[in-house]
């Protein structure tokens, strides 16, 4: 058996959505493995789920296959795709009286399946076009037996499963079966002859205003045509399958074909009415029918019988020639279009990622590039991680022009590569800030008096140059140190030293707002000479007060370079 390859196309279809996930998702590395698990569920639960429903729908169908295939062992090779194979579904009383307990019965004009569990219509046609090789049944027939007691009701009751389960069949086969009623009705009177089947098959939907009227022609030519002994009782025969044609169009038809609780209408393309010998149940809505067409009461119809199932029923083979058979609908052909469609939407949707992925790529390089150029010289620091920031691009986009763009950013929309000239360039044009002044050295004579602490009141504009260097550069510390001539006593010169620093330090820390801890007093006494104390031009060198900047220990520390250069460090600043 073969059929459509629904669990082959699920797990292509999935293939294709865990490689788009794979190669051009724009989402994040978590959401992208939260869409692969959500797909491998999806695809799975839904292989599962058909697998189970083919194997329940083999298991159904399995006996009918093999009672199809006994019956067709003898008869010529390629029959099953030349002769019209035909569900005949319905009444089960009739059914049995016309298959007995075989499933299969092979007529001249077709090849009858039953189907007493309208439910189970569906699978046995989808079995039977795989058994086929791409060809479905050709059409539905169901039966009525309308002599029965409880046959209105029990073809109103069932109707509505019938629209449903047909509405099912055409979703499982991909198009819409024919369908063909067939009434059976005991004669009234005697049958001598026998009835044929009298109807009307068509391609296209019938009118059910005009199928009485065909169907009483073609009795009543035949009544013409007989024999003279014959025609009263062909007469009364072509009266009867009036009055059951009628009755067929006005009960049963509107109950089939009308649509209802969201189920579609059905499209009736033949209509067939026969009588059989016997007698109608006394209380048969068709026996009640006749007398009100006929206008007869229903005493004079004759005494009833109890209904016993009729062995010369016949199938409805006549209305088989106005319907067309069906033509073998190859599935491989289809499974590969739909194939071919997944993948086509596949790469619909990885171009449209590509897109996207080459927007953010532009949109976030574009960003840093604004931002590094944003950042003054004076905030070297803050340009120095954009400036790495825009490395890390730069190195990124050379790695796709070197090696080759990834799928994600390629199928033609990348755009990546006119930027890698503008980074270089910027990253070429990146010049340090000069370097600030090591020491800034102070005359005391204009800040002190001799032997004095206490800043002179013009001494403000002598502090201003050191002020706009700490400033200026806030990140750093400052070394204050205090130095004097050989004149005096070593103790003496020492505690000049100090004060001054300490004069010094606290109008600077005032002057910029900056907390005292930033500052760092030494004095040095006359330890440390510029030049010599023998002569009054080298005692004014001597005589200073010295403003050395040294980064920050802590905040080196912090960045991970701590600050330890012993012979460039003052002493007492050592990080």
């Amino acid at each position: 058996m073969t059929g459509y390859p629904s669990r082959a196309l699920t797990a292509w279809a999935a293939l294709l959505a865990l490689l788009w996930l794979a190669l051009w998702s724009p989402w994040s590395r978590g959401w992208t493995w939260a869409g692969a698990a959500l797909v491998l569920l999806v695809a799975g639960t839904a292989i599962a789920w058909q697998t189970r429903r083919l194997q329940r729908q083999q298991h159904m169908a399995r006996p009918v296959l093999r009672a199809v295939e006994s019956a067709l062992a003898a008869l010529p090779a390629g029959l099953r795709h030349h002769t019209p194979l035909v569900l005949a579904s319905g009444d089960t009383r009739t059914l049995t009286a016309l298959f007995g307990t075989a499933p299969v019965r092979i007529t001249d004009a077709a090849i009858w399946v039953a189907c007493d569990d309208a439910t189970q219509l569906p699978s046995l046609a989808d079995a039977l076009m795989r058994w086929r090789e791409g060809q479905g049944p050709d059409a539905v027939m169901v039966l009525n037996a309308a002599d029965q007691s409880d046959a209105l009701m029990t073809w109103q009751a069932g109707s509505g499963l019938w629209r449903r389960a047909l509405s099912d069949t055409r979703r499982a086969l991909g198009y819409p079966l024919p369908v063909g009623v067939a009434v059976y009705a005991a004669a009234v009177q005697g049958m001598d002859p026998p009835c044929p089947w009298f109807g009307v098959s068509e391609r296209q939907t019938l009118r059910f205003d005009t199928l009485p009227t065909q169907i009483a022609a073609q009795a009543w030519r035949e009544a013409r045509t007989a024999a003279p002994e014959q025609r009263t009782a062909l007469a009364w025969r072509t009266a009867q399958l009036d009055a059951l044609a009628r009755w067929a169009c006005e009960a049963l038809l509107p109950a089939l074909a009308g649509a209802a609780h969201g189920v579609p209408a059905l499209t009736v393309q033949a209509l067939g009415v026969t009588l059989v010998a016997g007698a109608p149940a006394a209380g048969s809505p068709w026996r009640q029918g006749v007398a009100r067409i006929s206008g007869l009461p229903v005493a004079a119809l004759g005494e009833p019988a109890s209904y016993q199932a009729t062995s010369g029923l016949t199938l409805p083979d006549a209305l088989l020639h106005g319907i067309t058979p069906q033509p073998i609908r190859r599935v491989m052909p289809r499974a590969i279009a739909h194939a071919f469609a997944c993948a086509a939407l596949a790469f619909c949707a990885a171009a449209a990622a590509s897109a996207w992925n080459n927007l953010a790529l532009l949109t976030r390089v574009t960003q840093r590039i604004t931002h590094y150029q944003a950042i003054t010289s004076a905030h070297d620091a803050a340009r120095l991680d954009a400036l790495n920031a825009l490395r890390r691009e730069r190195d990124e986009l050379a790695r796709y022009a070197r090696d080759g763009v990834p799928p994600r950013l390629g199928l033609g929309f990348y755009r990546g590569a006119p930027l890698l000239p503008r980074l270089d360039a910027l990253i070429a044009a990146y010049a340090p800030p000069a370097p600030p002044p090591a020491t800034i050295e102070l005359d005391s004579l204009s800040l002190f008096s001799s032997g004095s602490a206490v800043l002179n009141p013009g001494s403000n504009r002598v502090l201003v140059n050191a002020l706009d260097l700490i400033r200026a550069h806030p990140g750093n510390r400052v070394l204050v140190a205090g130095h004097t001539d050989a004149s005096g006593s070593a103790p003496r010169n020492q505690a000049l030293s100090e004060a001054r620093a300490s004069a010094v330090r606290n109008w600077l820390a005032e002057a910029s707002g900056l907390p005292r801890t930033r500052f760092a007093l030494q004095g040095y006494g006359d330890t440390r000479p510029k030049a010599t104390n023998d002569t009054a031009a080298g005692r004014a060198l001597n005589r200073r007060v010295e403003i050395t900047l040294v980064p920050d220990c802590r905040q080196n520390k912090m960045h991970g370079t701590p600050y330890d250069e012993p012979d460039s460090t003052p002493q007492g600043q050592r990080c």
